[in-house]
């Protein structure tokens, strides 16, 4: 018994170190989205492609590969596929999110530790899931149902760059205080705050 604690505290330590200071940081708060903006290095749409468990040779270890066909970039470099890798014992032991072929997304990642691997920006709150509602509209939802995401940021700075029509559209969904967004109105938004 003595040994799984031990071996698990080791690989809960050897996660942490893989994963970089700015993952620990991102565990232990709770972040708004101006600040998932200013921490993200990449922010982008896409579906996942594939995810793959291959031996990484700047780590010596077994890594997870993520492969990406991005449809919007809103931060970072414009490329049409996007490959990252992530901790695999992180993943495994469900401390960063997993991908799955076929899963549409809106991803903030942090940049690259110098080891290369990288995740989400506050693990779950940096992978937006693109799902349908019960009405067919395209909705995006982290693992924490959006919650707190516009808490202490000011609607009206962000809603008077729109038209009219969309400023009310901004204002009132930054007042929600979790629940699904609508997908295009969640980009739309994205691209003027990343400005």
């Amino acid at each position: 018994m003595l040994r799984i604690k031990n071996a698990a505290l080791i690989l809960g330590a050897l996660s942490v170190f893989l994963l970089g200071k700015e993952a620990q940081a991102a565990v232990v708060r709770e972040m708004n989205l101006e600040e998932m903006i200013t921490t993200a290095h990449y922010i982008f749409s896409g579906m996942c492609i594939s995810v793959d468990r291959r031996y990484d040779n700047i780590t010596g270890r077994d890594a997870i590969f993520c492969t990406f066909s991005v449809s919007r970039i809103i931060k970072g470099e414009a490329l049409s596929e996007f490959v990252f890798k992530m901790s695999r014992v992180a993943v495994e032991l469900g401390e960063a999110p997993a991908f799955k072929p076929g899963e549409e997304v809106v991803l903030f990642l942090y940049g690259k530790s110098t080891l290369g691997f990288t995740s989400p920006v506050g693990l779950g709150l940096g992978k937006f899931s693109v799902l349908y509602s019960s009405s067919g509209e395209k909705v995006v939802v982290n693992a924490y149902n959006n919650k707190k995401l516009f808490k202490d940021i000011d609607h009206t700075k962000y809603s008077a760059a729109f038209s009219a029509s969309h400023a009310a559209e901004i204002s009132d969904l930054m007042k929600k205080k979790s629940g699904a967004i609508n997908y295009d109105l969640f980009l739309t938004l994205l691209e003027e705050m990343v400005q």
